[in-house]
């Protein structure tokens, strides 16, 4: 446990138990709690913060629903140091809620993606490609039988992501493809399902041979069909 945190003091009576979660966050901004540090007791951080320890209990049950915090019986509630794949994105949700347009969404589809993609491009190991690879023949296999699914899609993004070996390129990006695959049910159907998996590949090729005018080519290319299927969609 880490001794003589200094929490803002929560004197607000609305909303009580979301003032103790951004003291909480502020004391994680600070530094004053990293990773794998245990937590105060709850009637410590109810007293440092001058609340009842029910807001502290609910503060800390909605940072564990994001995996920030973790508790472990009999020993505390600990800072979390280990994010799997299986753990919620609060970035994601907060896309998917805003205000859409197309062209915001496309916006920000091509300025992150491209650079995302350049990168896996330097970072990519022989593994890393290899896996890119399978995941492409799969796809070109299936496709002779039924539609691509959009977990077809974000399979391979999330590749190409990993390819980056950077967390915070990584965490970001998980973020832009929920959002996009919140766009599936609205815009249906891809228009050529052999497009999909021809982009697959050339994306693969371009990663593989570092072909960066190659690779720029391919992405606006896919871009652009995404956006044809998004126009005159109400989000």
């Amino acid at each position: 446990m880490i001794d003589n945190l200094n929490f803002t003091t929560v004197k607000e009576k609305e909303k009580v138990s979301h003032l103790v979660l951004n003291s909480l966050k502020e004391a994680l901004v600070r530094g004053q709690l990293e990773p794998g540090d245990r937590l105060p007791s709850m009637a410590e951080l109810a007293s440092d913060m001058g609340v009842g320890v029910s807001s502290v209990r609910e503060a800390i049950k909605m940072l564990e629903a994001l995996d920030v915090l973790k508790t472990k019986q009999g020993e505390g509630t600990f800072v979390n140091s280990d994010f799997g794949s299986g753990v919620i994105n609060a970035f994601s949700l907060q896309l998917i809620l805003l205000p859409r347009s197309v062209k915001e969404l496309v916006e920000f589809r091509r300025m992150y993606e491209t650079a995302y993609t350049m990168l896996a491009m330097e970072q990519a190991t022989e593994k890393d490609l290899k896996i890119i690879e399978n995941i492409v023949t799969d796809l070109e296999n299936e496709i002779q039988y039924r539609e691509p699914s959009s977990e077809d899609e974000l399979r391979f993004h999330r590749a190409v992501l990993d390819c980056t070996h950077n967390i915070y390129v990584i965490k970001t990006g998980e973020g832009l493809l929920e959002l996009f695959q919140s766009t599936i049910p609205k815009i249906g159907k891809v228009l050529n399902k052999y497009n999909i998996a021809q982009d697959h590949r050339q994306i693969y090729e371009a990663l593989k041979n570092k072909n960066r005018e190659s690779m720029n080519q391919v992405l606006q290319k896919s871009f652009s069909g995404w956006e044809v299927r998004l126009e005159g969609k109400n989000f």
